[in-house]
């Protein structure tokens, strides 16, 4: 049985957080370290920002800014309604290096842990994504005590002048900015338009499998802690993961000639169900199987005893299921993270297979490395700090997303998951970085590569 990309930040990288922060020290960071300055001789001071993405990374850079500079103005576009229907948000695993850019605002890393969900035997959590962006922005807007971010929900960017620096909104408002932030995701407009009209260059490629999440409603056969894993042909594998603040998230991976929009081309809340309960099912787990895992430290307080399970399912989660398009994985890099007065961060500026847990941290740490180059003093013209950060930040995402590529060898047989433990026990540890993990493991991901 495949074992499939949320094996990610749970049975993996993730297992490292637990000894990483037991003392639960906040690392050093420069931006927690540093006290709050601006004023004239700023150069973010009095400066327009528009940051084009409500998630966790366009959050998080607000949130640093307005942390660091009293004067800056910042106007947020999430295209989503806030409180809209996230049924079926899917799960982040909080890891180390997630934990330690959270760390880079006092007080943010506890409120975002206080909506995880703990995971029994991994010393870890794992957060909704709506949840996470949620907290994040509960967080900025009372950061905020002096009035300098809007956040514009239900608003995406509808159209960019590059050369005017304007942006116009779904609804038709015009935003001048200073600064304009492509924080919109994968599929982000901003970088659409630098690829366009500014000639950033773009390798990008789609997986051919694809996933979706359920919510589950808490079950009385399934406890919180072990991580149920899917069994079913349809299926290239899934996994079941605990929910704040009760509940489960059902992840499944499925690929094309399985179903085009659901696994087994389920198109009936019956057929579902019925997919997902036989998927539920306990099995005696294979030998090698649990040599693997114990190997990886990840068995610890699963519950590995078949019995016949019933499942309870909330029957809006099923409707919104299968009518939601399916996700896929992305291999995304990009030449560069900036143009004349334009940045990139998150997944808009890289997109990567989710085996290794590290997207959300990569792209926390991206607004990080930006927020520093701006509020730095070395420099004092916008494009050059841009192009200081491009410099410091696209190395490090590339090398994360060719790490990802390793998600191959788990198609590959349980001799080549063996090459992947020293990449993954590595990863785990917030002080090395990619850009050595990759150079430590370049054989195993050549492998992986030529597999892809």
């Amino acid at each position: 049985m495949f074992v499939p990309p949320v094996i990610v930040s749970l049975l993996t990288v993730l297992n490292g957080s637990a000894n990483a922060l037991a003392n639960n020290v906040a690392p050093t960071s420069s931006l927690a370290a540093a006290t709050r300055r601006g004023g004239e001789n700023s150069l973010m001071a009095n400066k327009k920002v528009c940051i084009s993405g409500g998630g966790p990374c366009g959050i998080y850079l607000a949130t640093l800014l307005i942390q660091q500079e009293p004067t800056v103005q910042i106007t947020i576009l999430e295209k989503a309604v806030r409180g809209g229907n996230n049924v079926n948000a899917f799960g982040i695993g909080l890891g180390s290096r997630l934990l330690k850019s959270l760390d880079a605002v006092p007080g943010l890393r506890q409120g975002v842990e206080s909506v995880g969900a703990g995971v029994g035997g991994f010393g870890i959590k794992i957060v909704s994504r709506a949840d996470l962006s949620e907290r994040m922005t509960s967080f900025l807007e009372e950061a905020d005590t002096n009035g300098q971010c809007q956040i514009m929900f239900g608003e995406g960017c509808a159209d960019i002048n590059l050369d005017d620096r304007r942006v116009t909104t779904t609804s038709g408002h015009e935003i001048d900015y200073d600064l304009l932030i492509g924080a919109d995701g994968i599929n982000s407009m901003v970088r659409k338009k630098l690829v366009d009209e500014r000639g950033i260059k773009e390798e990008h490629y789609l997986e051919p499998s694809r996933w979706k999440a359920l919510r589950l409603p808490p079950q009385p056969d399934i406890e919180n802690r072990p991580f149920k894993p899917l069994q079913h042909p349809t299926l290239r594998g899934g996994r079941v993961l605990p929910r704040y603040p009760e509940g489960h998230i059902l992840l499944s991976f499925w690929d094309e000639e399985s179903g085009k929009d659901n696994p087994g081309n389920a198109n009936t809340a019956d057929d579902l169900k019925a997919l997902f309960t036989d998927a539920m099912q306990d099995d005696a787990p294979k030998k090698r199987s649990l040599i693997f895992r114990r190997f990886l430290g990840a068995s610890k307080g699963m519950n590995m005893v078949g019995r016949k399970r019933i499942i309870l399912f909330d029957d809006e989660a099923v409707e919104l299921f299968l009518k939601t398009r399916p996700n896929r994985s992305h291999y995304m890099k990009i030449d560069r993270f900036h143009d004349d007065c334009v940045a990139l961060v998150g997944d808009a500026a890289h997109g990567m297979n989710s085996l290794l847990g590290q997207g959300c941290a990569c792209g926390l740490k991206s607004a990080e490395v930006l927020a520093e180059c701006l509020l730095g003093k070395d420099l004092m013209d916008i494009n050059e700090v841009l192009q200081s950060y491009s410099k410091r930040a696209l190395p490090e995402a590339h090398a994360v997303t060719d790490l990802n590529l390793v998600a191959a060898l788990l198609r590959a047989g349980p001799i080549f998951k063996v090459l992947m433990v020293p990449l993954i026990k590595r990863i785990s540890d917030p002080d090395v970085s990619y850009e050595q993990i990759l150079k430590e493991n370049r054989l195993v991901i050549a492998l992986s590569r030529s597999r892809w």
